[in-house]
């Protein structure tokens, strides 16, 4: 007993303390930073899948127009009419964008509703049987995408920590193009009815990875599902403090956030010009040829007398994705103002040497594959410059509080002028051929030199405050 009670003092002295862990306390543990960013990105990168529908639709006319404006056609369409058909892909996408930030059901649910539209789309190109269905098929695939962007970018800002995010957000447009690359690779060797189903299997299984995706932390609470919002928050952000930013979301959920209406930014005369600006650098994106020149692309290197057309348009698609990627990640590095001096003057220029080449007929006489590569380098110099960087000026020409009403204006007015421009290209080259098409591409981007020299200032602080 004397030994016990000495050793027990002994143990006192020394001041042991024995800490035991639960399964449940070891199971909480900081996760990997590894894990967490897989977990982060899967998902995202998994939702981001829903505009690959999207992509093979807006690829789809140029492999598919010289079937269908032929009397043997499956689905009989004129030229004429080919524009119309493919303005309604953009009109679905016009209508639907403003509902994109509605937040009701969850970001999850408005990808999968996006996903579900397009799917019904797809199925209605298959099943078609005249032009009716091919304008219903274009809108409801438009109309999918405008709605389940808006969703998605919410998905990836819930899910994702703020530097993640805006990474992963600039990729959406890259899945885009690489749905153009594949319309544009496998259209040309299947019929209309073998490219539909594709495009719909594909639908359908976009459709599967949008049902399985894990709820947001903004969506468990919404749900009642605090206990699980709490270990998501915990999971995703160890390092921040999860009661704060759990008190954080419900309040977001509870009274939303400020944003500034069209009125507002119409009524304060610095985002009135800023405003001004920005619409007509848009305008110039359009007009100056990168729309009709993707719709139309196998037809243009038709009529221009290149080998192998259809090859020459996928690998005019494929140039497209890249210069894209460096026009979305490197150029926004740049002066803004510089690189749409560089891009104006070098697309009309080679817009110049394009009307040179077919009006004396260059392909026929000299090389055939002249007007490819004239074209391709107008490509890579309008996507780096007038492509992208109107887009990423949102940031430097309005306070943050604007971020919404202009996005929600320039995906619109972009789909707007990509219908009208394209319908203009049909109609000036049914009645007057590749060549005035190509004259009016010509006009606006020289005027957007002179646009650009005056009135895009050079550096530009983002404007604060909200009125």
């Amino acid at each position: 007993m004397e030994a016990n009670r000495q050793m027990e003092m002994k143990l006192d002295d020394k001041e042991y303390t024995y800490v035991f862990q639960t399964k449940e306390e070891m199971a909480t543990k900081s996760p990997s930073k590894i894990r967490r960013k897989i977990w982060q990105i899967f998902p995202s990168v998994c939702g981001t899948m829903m505009v690959l529908p999207f992509g093979i639709m807006l690829g789809w006319p140029s492999p598919t127009y010289p079937t269908l404006i032929k009397p043997e056609s499956p689905v009989p369409i004129s030229l004429d009419q080919s524009a119309m058909v493919a303005g309604f892909l953009m009109i679905g996408n016009t209508v639907a964008t403003p509902f994109s930030s509605m937040r009701r059901f969850g970001a999850k649910y408005g990808i999968i509703f996006g996903v579900f539209l397009m799917t019904v789309g797809w199925i209605l190109m298959w099943q078609a049987k005249d032009i009716y269905w091919l304008l219903g098929s274009r809108f409801l695939i438009g109309a999918g995408n405008g709605y389940g962007v808006g969703q998605l970018k919410f998905y990836i800002n819930e899910m994702c920590q703020d530097s993640l995010a805006q990474f992963l957000i600039k990729q959406i447009n890259l899945y885009i193009f690489s749905g153009v690359i594949l319309a544009f690779a496998y259209g040309p060797f299947v019929d209309f009815r073998q490219f539909s189903i594709i495009a719909s299997i594909i639908s359908i299984l976009v459709l599967f990875l949008a049902i399985f995706l894990p709820s947001t932390p903004r969506e468990l609470l919404r749900s009642g599902k605090v206990p699980e919002a709490t270990k998501l928050v915990a999971f995703l952000s160890p390092q921040v403090d999860v009661g704060a930013e759990i008190a954080k979301i419900k309040e977001k959920i509870n009274l939303g956030e400020k944003h500034l209406s069209f009125c507002d930014i119409v009524r304060q005369a610095a985002l009135r010009k800023s405003f001004l600006i920005f619409t007509l650098l848009v305008f110039c994106q359009q007009f100056s040829g990168a729309p009709a020149t993707i719709v139309y692309s196998q037809i243009i290197f038709a009529e221009s007398h290149c080998p192998r057309p259809e090859l020459c348009a996928l690998v005019y698609s494929f140039v497209f994705f890249l210069a894209n990627g460096y026009g979305i990640f490197c150029t926004p590095n740049h002066n803004k103002k510089h690189v749409f001096l560089f891009s104006s003057v070098g697309v009309s220029l080679l817009l110049g040497v394009k009307i040179l080449v077919l009006v004396e007929k260059v392909n026929d006489t000299f090389w055939g594959f002249t007007s490819l590569v004239v074209l391709i380098l107008f490509n890579i110099v309008h996507t780096v410059g007038l492509g992208n960087v109107p887009f990423s000026l949102i940031s430097e020409l309005f306070p943050k509080e604007a971020n919404k009403v202009v996005v929600h204006f320039f995906v619109m007015f972009h789909s707007m002028l990509a219908l009208t421009i394209t319908k203009i290209f049909q109609t000036m080259y049914d009645r007057l051929g590749l060549f005035a098409p190509f004259c009016l591409f010509l006009t606006i981007s020289t005027f957007s030199i002179i646009f650009v020299i005056i009135f895009v200032p050079n550096k530009k602080k983002k404007p604060t405050g909200i009125l």
